[in-house]
C-alpha cells in the first residue's frame, strides 16, 4: 500500500509545505530520510516522531532518553503506528532550533507498478537554512532579505547558500533525489520486486501491426477511448484532426500558463519556472509546430525580462533559466532549415535582447552574447 502524506512547517508563513507518497512498509527511519529530502533539510541533527504516549526515534546513547517511552525508528514500520486517513504525527527535527512539523497521512492508496516510490507529488516555498536559530531566527533573515539597505543584508547573503530563494521549490530536483536513493527509502521486498519486473514496452513496430489487425469501427473506438483518456490526448486529436485553426487557438491559453507563473491575475509571482517550462513542453508535444512553440519560448523569455525590469534584480536562479531558454531559442533558429524561423522573430528577439540593458548578474551581457550567435546575421 501506498501512503500519501501532507507535511507542513508549523509555525511559518506562508506555510512552507510538501505532498508526497511513500511506500507504506518503510520504517520511520526511511520517513525521516525522505521528509529530508522533501522538504530540503540536510540530515545534520536529531529527529523524533512524537506520537504523543510514546516517541519514535533513532536511538543515540550521546543523548538522554526523555520520561516518554521510545521507539527504534529503524525497527518501526509506519503501517504500524500510522493506520488510518487524518491521523497526525509530530515531526520534530533538530533539537537546538526545534522544527516541529506536523505530518497527516491523506490518503492510503494501492500501488500504481508503473509508478516512482517515493515521489513528491507538490509542494510551495523554500525550507529555511540549517541552523539559523528556528523559526524567530529564520523570520529574522527573511525580514532583512526583503530590505536591502539593512546593515546585515550583505552579511547574511553571504552566509545563505548561493541564490536562495524563500519562495523557491524546486519540485524536480527533489523527485531527482528520491530517485537517486530509492533503493535506500523502499522496503527491501519492494525494491526485489520491482527489479525482478521485466518491462512491458509497445514498440511503434508493434503498435502499426496491431493497429493494422483492428477493424475500421475497432479503431473509430480506441480513437474515442483515447480522446476521452486525457486533457492532453483531446488536445493531440484535436489538432490533428483541426490542423492549423486548434494551434492558433491553444497558443494562448498555453501563453496564459507562462505568464501566471511572473504575472499572475491575482496575487504575486510564484516563478515557477519548472512549470512554466513543463507547459511549452506539452504544448510542443501536442502541435508538434516548430514556429509555434518557438513563438512560446521566446514568449517565456519576454516574461523574464519583463518581470526583472518591474520588480528589480532577481537572483542567479532566476536568470541562468531565461539565459538557458533564449539559448534554446536560438538554436532552432540557427538551424539548417530555421532561416524562416529567424524571418519571422528576428525583430522581437533583438527587442527582448535591448530591453535587458542595465539589468545586474551580467545579465544583458550574455544575451548578447548569445543574440551575437545567430547564423543568420
Amino acid at each position: 500500500m501506498i501512503y500519501q502524506f501532507k507535511v507542513a512547517l508549523k509555525d511559518i508563513y506562508p506555510t512552507i509545505w510538501r505532498r508526497f507518497q511513500v511506500n507504506g512498509l518503510i520504517t520511520f527511519h526511511q520517513l525521516h530520510k525522505t521528509l529530508q529530502i522533501v522538504m530540503g533539510w540536510e540530515e545534520y541533527h536529531l529527529y523524533l516522531f512524537d506520537f504523543g504516549s510514546f516517541t519514535i526515534t533513532r536511538p543515540d546513547p550521546t543523548f538522554p532518553p526523555g520520561n516518554t517511552p521510545e521507539l527504534n525508528a529503524r525497527r518501526e514500520k509506519i503501517v504500524d503506528h500510522i493506520t488510518k486517513e487524518g491521523q497526525q504525527v509530530l515531526y520534530v527535527y533538530d533539537f537546538g532550533d526545534d522544527w516541529q512539523h506536523d505530518l497527516i497521512l491523506e490518503k492510503i492508496l494501492p500501488v500504481q507498478p508503473e509508478k516512482q516510490y517515493p515521489v513528491c507529488l507538490e509542494g510551495e516555498r523554500h525550507c529555511p537554512p540549517e541552523d539559523c536559530g528556528g523559526v524567530l531566527g529564520y523570520q529574522r533573515i527573511l525580514e532583512i532579505l526583503a530590505t536591502k539597505s539593512h546593515p546585515e543584508y550583505e552579511d547574511t547573503i553571504a552566509w545563505l547558500k548561493k541564490g536562495f530563494d524563500p519562495e523557491h521549490f524546486d519540485l524536480e530536483g527533489v523527485n531527482e533525489q528520491l530517485l537517486q536513493k530509492k533503493k535506500q527509502l523502499n522496503p527491501k521486498e519492494f525494491i526485489k520486486v520491482e527489479e525482478s519486473k521485466k518491462p512491458i514496452k509497445l514498440t511503434t513496430a508493434k503498435l502499426k501491426k496491431q493497429l493494422q489487425s483492428l477493424s475500421q469501427q475497432e479503431l473509430i473506438e480506441l480513437l474515442v477511448d483515447t480522446f476521452k483518456s486525457s486533457k492532453q490526448a483531446e488536445l493531440f486529436l484535436t489538432v490533428k484532426l483541426i490542423g492549423e485553426e486548434a494551434i492558433e487557438a491553444l497558443l494562448p491559453v498555453y501563453q496564459k500558463k507562462v505568464k501566471d507563473e511572473f504575472f499572475p491575475d491575482r496575487g504575486f509571482a510564484k516563478l515557477r519556472l519548472a512549470d512554466a517550462k513543463k507547459a511549452i513542453d506539452e504544448f510542443e508535444k501536442i502541435t508538434q509546430s516548430p514556429n509555434h512553440t518557438l513563438e512560446l519560448m521566446l514568449f517565456y523569455v519576454e516574461m523574464g525580462v519583463e518581470f526583472t525590469n518591474a520588480y528589480g534584480d532577481i537572483d542567479s536562479r532566476f536568470y541562468e533559466s531565461i539565459l538557458k531558454m533564449f539559448a534554446s531559442v536560438i538554436d532552432r533558429i540557427n538551424a539548417d532549415d530555421g532561416y524562416d524561423l529567424f524571418e519571422e522573430f528576428e525583430e522581437r528577439i533583438a527587442a527582448v535582447v535591448e530591453k535587458t540593458e542595465g539589468i545586474g548578474w551580467g545579465f544583458h551581457e550574455n544575451m548578447q552574447y548569445i543574440h551575437e550567435a545567430i547564423r543568420w546575421l
